[in-house]
């Protein structure tokens, strides 16, 4: 199993939890955390994130990376971090061969996703909330209140790190968790226990809806998407047909239910007949496809999951989940090292054996200054003359070296590192498996 860990009461609550049962069951218990660098104290709660493992005796995987920098066009804060953590908890645990991922998501984080789906106006789905169990991802502590974890961490003796980002009050959940629920709680004692008993019943409502209408209508999945008979959703009433377009949406893998605007334009396009053509939200659309109507997802790009490295000179460190490696170690200058290899080179590094080094992936607005060229340049035109394919850009492994990029294979060696005939320099490899 691995076990989410971010430091906070929940997740510290949830990881003391499993070592018990670990203590009983022959199970392997591996804590992941990770490290945002969305506030100074980030790298505190790291570390005080290991010293509790060490505590419990349970194996950490860590990893810092920063959200701000990482952030795609149009994605909050919040989704991005979400997006980072997801990947790397799911990482972990395809290199861990673990059969379980678990998060500490409790009662009160089903109340408040509840309230924030009635506050955007969601429908029967939307109100199921957060999921028990979704793949290889469990949440075992839903039916547990926030109160509970804590006066079961204060009997132990552990004391958790919390992250000030929680509080920070532009977050509409933070809101929600901080002003509305308490406001709620005070004319109706007991509102989150029955938001998070709505989820309950919406999920049971969804279970028994959703298998008649997919008979029914005859959906069914297919690579990349789902379909229906469109004459059949024509015959139901009207008011069944966001739940039936939803359950087919939860067919094709759609992850979140979608708003209900988008759920009214296509309703409203149905019921005027017209061909449809309609966005579903990430990525997903409604199309007519002959008397079908199909819910679609343009292939996309699944760009690289970032990464970064420490390497101490001489050495070597895996860089992918298909064994290659990126080696470190000293070499007599060689002719062929003025040249741009694809796997290769030869560098003046400021470094002495044993001192350490970076390998990652590419960050905005990097820059280094070409062999031979007159001053510094972006990384990201570089890539472009150098008509290096866009996913194959993030699996780059660049060489940093005491904050300065000095070489990026197949595409540049930075001036500052030119190899000098006659000398020993470090020469640096990627190792393919």
């Amino acid at each position: 199993m691995v076990a989410a860990l971010s430091g906070g009461a929940d997740s510290t609550a949830l990881l003391w939890g499993l070592t018990r049962l670990a203590a009983q069951r022959p199970l392997r218990l591996v804590a992941a955390h990770l490290d945002h660098a969305l506030d100074p104290g980030s790298a505190e709660r790291a570390e005080a994130a290991a010293r509790l493992c060490r505590e419990l005796g349970v194996e950490l995987r860590r990893e810092r990376l920063a959200v701000d920098r990482l952030r795609r066009n149009g994605e909050s804060r919040e989704q991005a971090a979400r997006r980072l953590r997801y990947g790397f908890l799911e990482g972990q645990r395809r290199r861990l061969g673990a059969r379980w991922l678990l998060t500490a998501h409790h009662r009160d984080d089903q109340a408040e996703t509840v309230a924030l789906r009635l506050l955007f106006g969601s429908g029967l789905v939307g109100l199921a909330g957060i999921d028990s169990r979704r793949g290889a991802l469990l949440r075992p502590l839903l039916g547990v209140d926030r109160g509970l974890l804590r006066r079961a961490l204060a009997e132990a003796g552990l004391e958790p790190i919390e992250d000030p980002t929680n509080a920070d009050p532009t977050v509409p959940r933070n809101r929600v968790r901080r002003l509305l629920l308490p406001a709620l709680e005070q004319h109706r004692p007991g509102i989150g226990r029955d938001l998070a008993r709505l989820a309950q019943a919406a999920t049971a409502a969804r279970g028994r809806l959703e298998p008649l209408l997919r008979l029914r209508l005859g959906i069914g999945a297919e690579a990349g998407g789902a379909r229906l008979a469109r004459r059949r959703l024509a015959a139901l009433p009207a008011p069944l047909w966001p739940f039936a377009l939803v359950a087919a949406g939860r067919l094709a893998g759609v992850e979140h239910p979608t708003g209900s605007r988008r759920q009214a334009e296509l309703v409203r396009q149905l019921a005027a007949g017209r061909r449809v053509g309609c966005d579903w939200g990430h990525g997903w659309r409604w199309i007519d496809h002959g008397d079908e109507l199909r819910l679609v997802r343009p292939p996309a790009e699944v760009p690289p999951a970032p990464f970064r490295h420490r390497l101490l000179a001489p050495g070597s460190v895996e860089i992918g989940p298909h064994g290659r490696r990126f080696s470190l170690r000293r070499s007599p200058y060689e002719p062929w090292m003025l040249e741009r290899s694809p796997r290769r080179a030869g560098l003046e590094l400021p470094i002495a054996g044993g001192e350490p080094v970076t390998v990652r992936s590419r960050l905005p607005g990097d820059r280094l200054r070409p062999l031979g060229g007159a001053g510094s340049r972006k990384l990201k035109q570089l890539l472009i003359d150098r008509r290096v394919p866009r996913l194959e850009r993030d699996r780059l492994p660049l060489l940093e070296v005491a904050g300065r990029i000095a070489w990026v294979p197949g595409v540049a060696l930075d001036e500052s590192c030119r190899p000098e005939p006659g000398r020993q320099v470090w020469l640096a490899e990627v190792v393919q498996p």
